[in-house]
């Protein structure tokens, strides 16, 4: 399929394909900044402190040998 779409079409597949996920990094990223931002700004008109529950705030964190 590669092949036919480059000598076909004149499209490379693997290039095509890095710029997408190069934009949806981009993209990603902004996200996350502005949900930052809007976080950040909420927590301020809240009075600024939330406690959150350790099911929460372990998240994504490895277990640790005790």
């Amino acid at each position: 399929m590669k092949y036919l779409l480059r000598e076909v079409l004149g499209v490379d597949v693997d290039d095509v394909v890095k710029q997408v996920v190069a934009t949806i990094a981009v993209e990603r990223a902004k996200q996350a900044q502005k949900n930052s931002r809007e976080w950040k700004k909420y927590m301020g008109e809240e009075g600024g402190i939330v406690i959150l529950p350790s099911s929460v705030t372990q998240l994504g964190r490895k277990e640790s040998d005790r």
